[in-house]
C-alpha cells in the first residue's frame, strides 16, 4: 500500500487530505503539533453545546467569551477561541523568530486545525484574471474549488459578486442579516447603476458555516459552542473517524529529505524532546506559509539568505451612518462578516480591493475609547453603536509592502534556523490605490449611508493580515531561483510537495482560505496520477 504523509493540519493540509482520501488504497498519515483547546474550557463549551442557547448560564457564557486582545503590532487585535490563545501559543514552533518593529512573529500556529480556528470563514475564489500570472489557469483550478465547497459548510447567495466570483457550488441561505446590512443592501439595489459605474459592487458574505443550524446567539467571533463555523480540524476529525487518516500529534517537524524512492521526515516530540523519524512514499508540506518556508530552508540548507514574501495589506476602517438602527446589543444576529464590497479603481477584476463589513459584535464596545465605555457614557455609547459599522479591507500584494524573511543558522544549536521578519517600505502603488479606494467610499457614502471615518483608518503591521505567501512561488520552472513547479516541488525534490500559500505567485485582495484549500487539493489530485 502506498503511504502519503501530510505535515500540518490547517486549511492546506485539509485540502490535500480531501483529495488523497479519494484513493481507498492510499494510507494517509498526518504529523503536526496538534495543540488543542484546554480540557477545562472544552468541558464548559460541551455544557453549552448540549443545551439550548436560551437556557445558557450567563457566567458560563462569559467565561468562554473573552474578546480579542491587543498585540504589540498595529492591526486587528488577536482573537481568542472560547477565551483561549491556543491557536497563537508558542510551544516551540516560534522559537528563533524575531521581527522588526512593524511586523509580527505570530505566524506559525501549533493548533490542531491551524489558524482556521480563528479565521473569518469567508469563502470566495480568486478572480479568473488573477491566475493569468500563475502557471495554471482558472479552468484548471475550478473543479478543485467545486470539490472543496461540496465537502465543507457553505452559505451565501447568488448576487452581483458572482460576476467575478462565481459561486461554483450551491450554497445554503445565510441566516437573517442585521438591520444595518439590510439597509445597505437595499440602498445598493436602488443605486446599483451609479455605484457600478464608480467601480463598486456589493453582495452578501459567503461563509464556511452551517447557517441552517445557526441560533444567532452572537458568539461567532469568540467561538461557536455548537461548532457551526468550519475549521480544518473538522475535516481531520471526520477522516480519522472513518479510518482514512492516522494522526500523530505532539511533533514539530524539523527536516524532510528524499532517500531513494522514499521520503524521510525528522520530527521532535514536543513533550520529551526526543527525535522520531517517519517515512512515506510522498510528503505534502502544509505548515502555513512561514512554517513551511522555515522547514524548506532547513531541509535544503538555505542559510544566510533572504526570502521575499507577498502579503495583502490589511486595513481597518470604521464607518458611521446618519440613520440609526435599534440598539444592536439587543438584536439576535450572527456576528460574522455579513456583506462584502469590491472596489475596482480601474474597473477591472485584478487590481481590486475587497472589504468585509461587520455590523456589530461585542468587540465593538471593548474597542471604543475608554471615556465611552463607562456606565456614565452609556447613552452616548448606544447612539454610536446604532450607527457604527466596521470594514476590514485588503489591498493586493503588488500594491502592498513585501515581507522579508532573513534565514540564519539556529542560535544555541537549535534544530531549526532562526528567522527575522521585516517589511519593505510601502510601494507608491499602495498609496495611490488606497487613496482611490477611500475616495470612492467617500463619494458613495451618501448613497449607502456609510460614511468612512477617515481619521480612524488603521493599516496593519507586517504579517498581521495572515494573507501572505510566495516564498517558493509556482513559476513553472523550479530551476530558477527559489521557484516551485506546479506540483509545489522545489530544488531537487520529486516526492516532496509544498501545498500551502508558500507557492502562491501573488496574493490578491480577496478572501484567501478557499484558494489555499483548492490549490492544495489540486496538487494532491495531480500527484495521484503517478502515485502507485
Amino acid at each position: 500500500m502506498t503511504n502519503a504523509l501530510i505535515i500540518g493540519s490547517g486549511s492546506a493540509a485539509a485540502g490535500a487530505a480531501l483529495a488523497l482520501s479519494r484513493r481507498k488504497d492510499l494510507q494517509i498519515t498526518v504529523v503536526d503539533i496538534g495543540l488543542r483547546l484546554e480540557a477545562g474550557r472544552q468541558q464548559r463549551v460541551d455544557i453549552l453545546a448540549s443545551s439550548d442557547s436560551c437556557q445558557w448560564d450567563a457566567p458560563l457564557v462569559e467565561s468562554v467569551s473573552e474578546q480579542p486582545v491587543d498585540s504589540r503590532t498595529r492591526g486587528v487585535p488577536e482573537k481568542r477561541v472560547f477565551g483561549s490563545d491556543y491557536p497563537f501559543r508558542n510551544v516551540g514552533q516560534l522559537d528563533g523568530l524575531t521581527a522588526a518593529t512593524d511586523a509580527t512573529t505570530s505566524l506559525i500556529s501549533a493548533a490542531y486545525g491551524g489558524f482556521s480556528n480563528v479565521w473569518g470563514s469567508q469563502l470566495m475564489p480568486f478572480t479568473a484574471s488573477t491566475f493569468e500570472s500563475w502557471p495554471i489557469t482558472a479552468p484548471v483550478i475550478r473543479p478543485h474549488y467545486e470539490a472543496i465547497l461540496s465537502q465543507i459548510p457553505f452559505a451565501g447567495e447568488e448576487d452581483d459578486l458572482a460576476r467575478n466570483f462565481p459561486l461554483m457550488h450551491q450554497p445554503a441561505p445565510l441566516p437573517q442579516v442585521s438591520p444595518r446590512t439590510r439597509r445597505v443592501l437595499n440602498a445598493y439595489e436602488r443605486h446599483r447603476s451609479v455605484l457600478n459605474d464608480r467601480g463598486i459592487t456589493i453582495g452578501k458574505a459567503r461563509l464556511g458555516f452551517e447557517a441552517a443550524n445557526c441560533v444567532r446567539c452572537g458568539m461567532c467571533m469568540t467561538g461557536c459552542p455548537y461548532g457551526l463555523i468550519y475549521s480544518a480540524a473538522q475535516t481531520f476529525d471526520a477522516l480519522c473517524r472513518s479510518n482514512r487518516v492516522t494522526h500523530h500529534s505532539g511533533f514539530l517537524v524539523l527536516k524532510v529529505a528524499e532517500e531513494a524512492d522514499r521520503v524521510l521526515v525528522v520530527a521532535k516530540e514536543i513533550a520529551t524532546g526526543r527525535t522520531q523519524r517517519f517515512e512515506a512514499d510522498r510528503v505534502y508540506v502544509a505548515c502555513g506559509a512561514m512554517g513551511t518556508t522555515r522547514l524548506v530552508a532547513n531541509s535544503l540548507s538555505l542559510l544566510d539568505v533572504e526570502l521575499p514574501m507577498h502579503e495583502s495589506q490589511q486595513f481597518v476602517l470604521p464607518m458611521l451612518s446618519r440613520r440609526p438602527i435599534g440598539d444592536p446589543r439587543r438584536e439576535l444576529d450572527f456576528t460574522l462578516n455579513q456583506f462584502n464590497m469590491i472596489v475596482a479603481p480601474d474597473g477591472g477584476s485584478v487590481d481590486i480591493s475587497q472589504l468585509h463589513f461587520y455590523t456589530f459584535n461585542s468587540a465593538f464596545t471593548n474597542a471604543l475609547p475608554p471615556p465611552l465605555r463607562g456606565h456614565s457614557a452609556e447613552q452616548l455609547q448606544v447612539q454610536l453603536l446604532r450607527r457604527l459599522t466596521v470594514a476590514l479591507g485588503y489591498l493586493p500584494s503588488w500594491n502592498s509592502p513585501r515581507l522579508r524573511v532573513r534565514v540564519r543558522p539556529g542560535s544555541n544549536g537549535a534544530s531549526l534556523p532562526d528567522l527575522h521578519i521585516s517589511r519593505d517600505a510601502a510601494p507608491l502603488g499602495r498609496n495611490r490605490m488606497l487613496r482611490t479606494v477611500l475616495m470612492k467610499l467617500s463619494r458613495s457614502a451618501r448613497l449607502l449611508d456609510l460614511y468612512p471615518v477617515l481619521p480612524m483608518l488603521r493599516l496593519a503591521a507586517g504579517g498581521k493580515s495572515y494573507h501572505l505567501g510566495g516564498s517558493f512561488p509556482h513559476t513553472g520552472d523550479r530551476s530558477a531561483g527559489f521557484g516551485s513547479d506546479r506540483l509545489g516541488r522545489v530544488g531537487p525534490w520529486q516526492r516532496i510537495h509544498l501545498v500551502d500559500a508558500t507557492v502562491f505567485p501573488n496574493v490578491p485582495a480577496t478572501t484567501f482560505g478557499l484558494t489555499i484549500m483548492a490549490n492544495a487539493h489540486r496538487i494532491a489530485s495531480e500527484t495521484l496520477e503517478f502515485t502507485s
